[in-house]
């Protein structure tokens, strides 16, 4: 199958926006969870970046908690990225059920393992897997495994 020009460059604009995004992601965690760890031992030597500055005079339970507001603004701006991309890539909205099905199923799966943890008195192991599986919901996994799953449905 030969790629048109504008195929090929919407794929590179595809492949560049999710860069940006992970590594955006990437720097906002490192640096947050490392002024967790300056507040909690009080004897780290560590500054936030101008763009996370704001951060630095919160108490650290406020910073704790407000990661899970994060964590839920990059799996809001995955999901929106995989639909767009799908969406692009399938040349239909129909294809975009996909990324909710599989969004829906992992979040359930979420869902599952945190409280399931906790009921099972094992919250450690429900939680880190959780983690992993939040984990999936903020990477471009879920539409690598959409797109050619589309793509070699169409050919046959």
């Amino acid at each position: 199958m030969k790629l048109k020009y504008k195929e090929m460059l919407l794929i590179l604009i595809m492949i560049v926006v999710f860069v940006i995004a992970g590594f955006l992601r990437d720097a906002v965690f490192t640096n947050i969870n490392a002024q967790l760890f300056k507040l909690y031992f009080k004897n780290y030597e560590f500054t936030l970046p101008s763009y996370l500055s704001v951060f630095e005079t919160w108490p650290y339970m406020k910073l704790y908690y407000f990661k899970y507001v994060i964590t839920a603004v990059f799996i809001i701006i995955y999901f929106m990225l995989s639909m767009l991309a799908v969406r692009i890539f399938s040349g239909s909205m129909d294809a975009v059920k996909w990324v909710y099905y599989a969004y829906g199923i992992v979040l359930l799966l979420c869902l599952l393992t945190y409280f399931g943890g906790i009921f099972l008195h094992n919250f450690p192991k429900g939680y880190l897997f959780t983690r992993n599986l939040v984990g999936l919901l903020q990477s471009p996994f879920i539409v690598m495994m959409i797109i050619p799953a589309l793509k070699l449905e169409k050919k046959s």
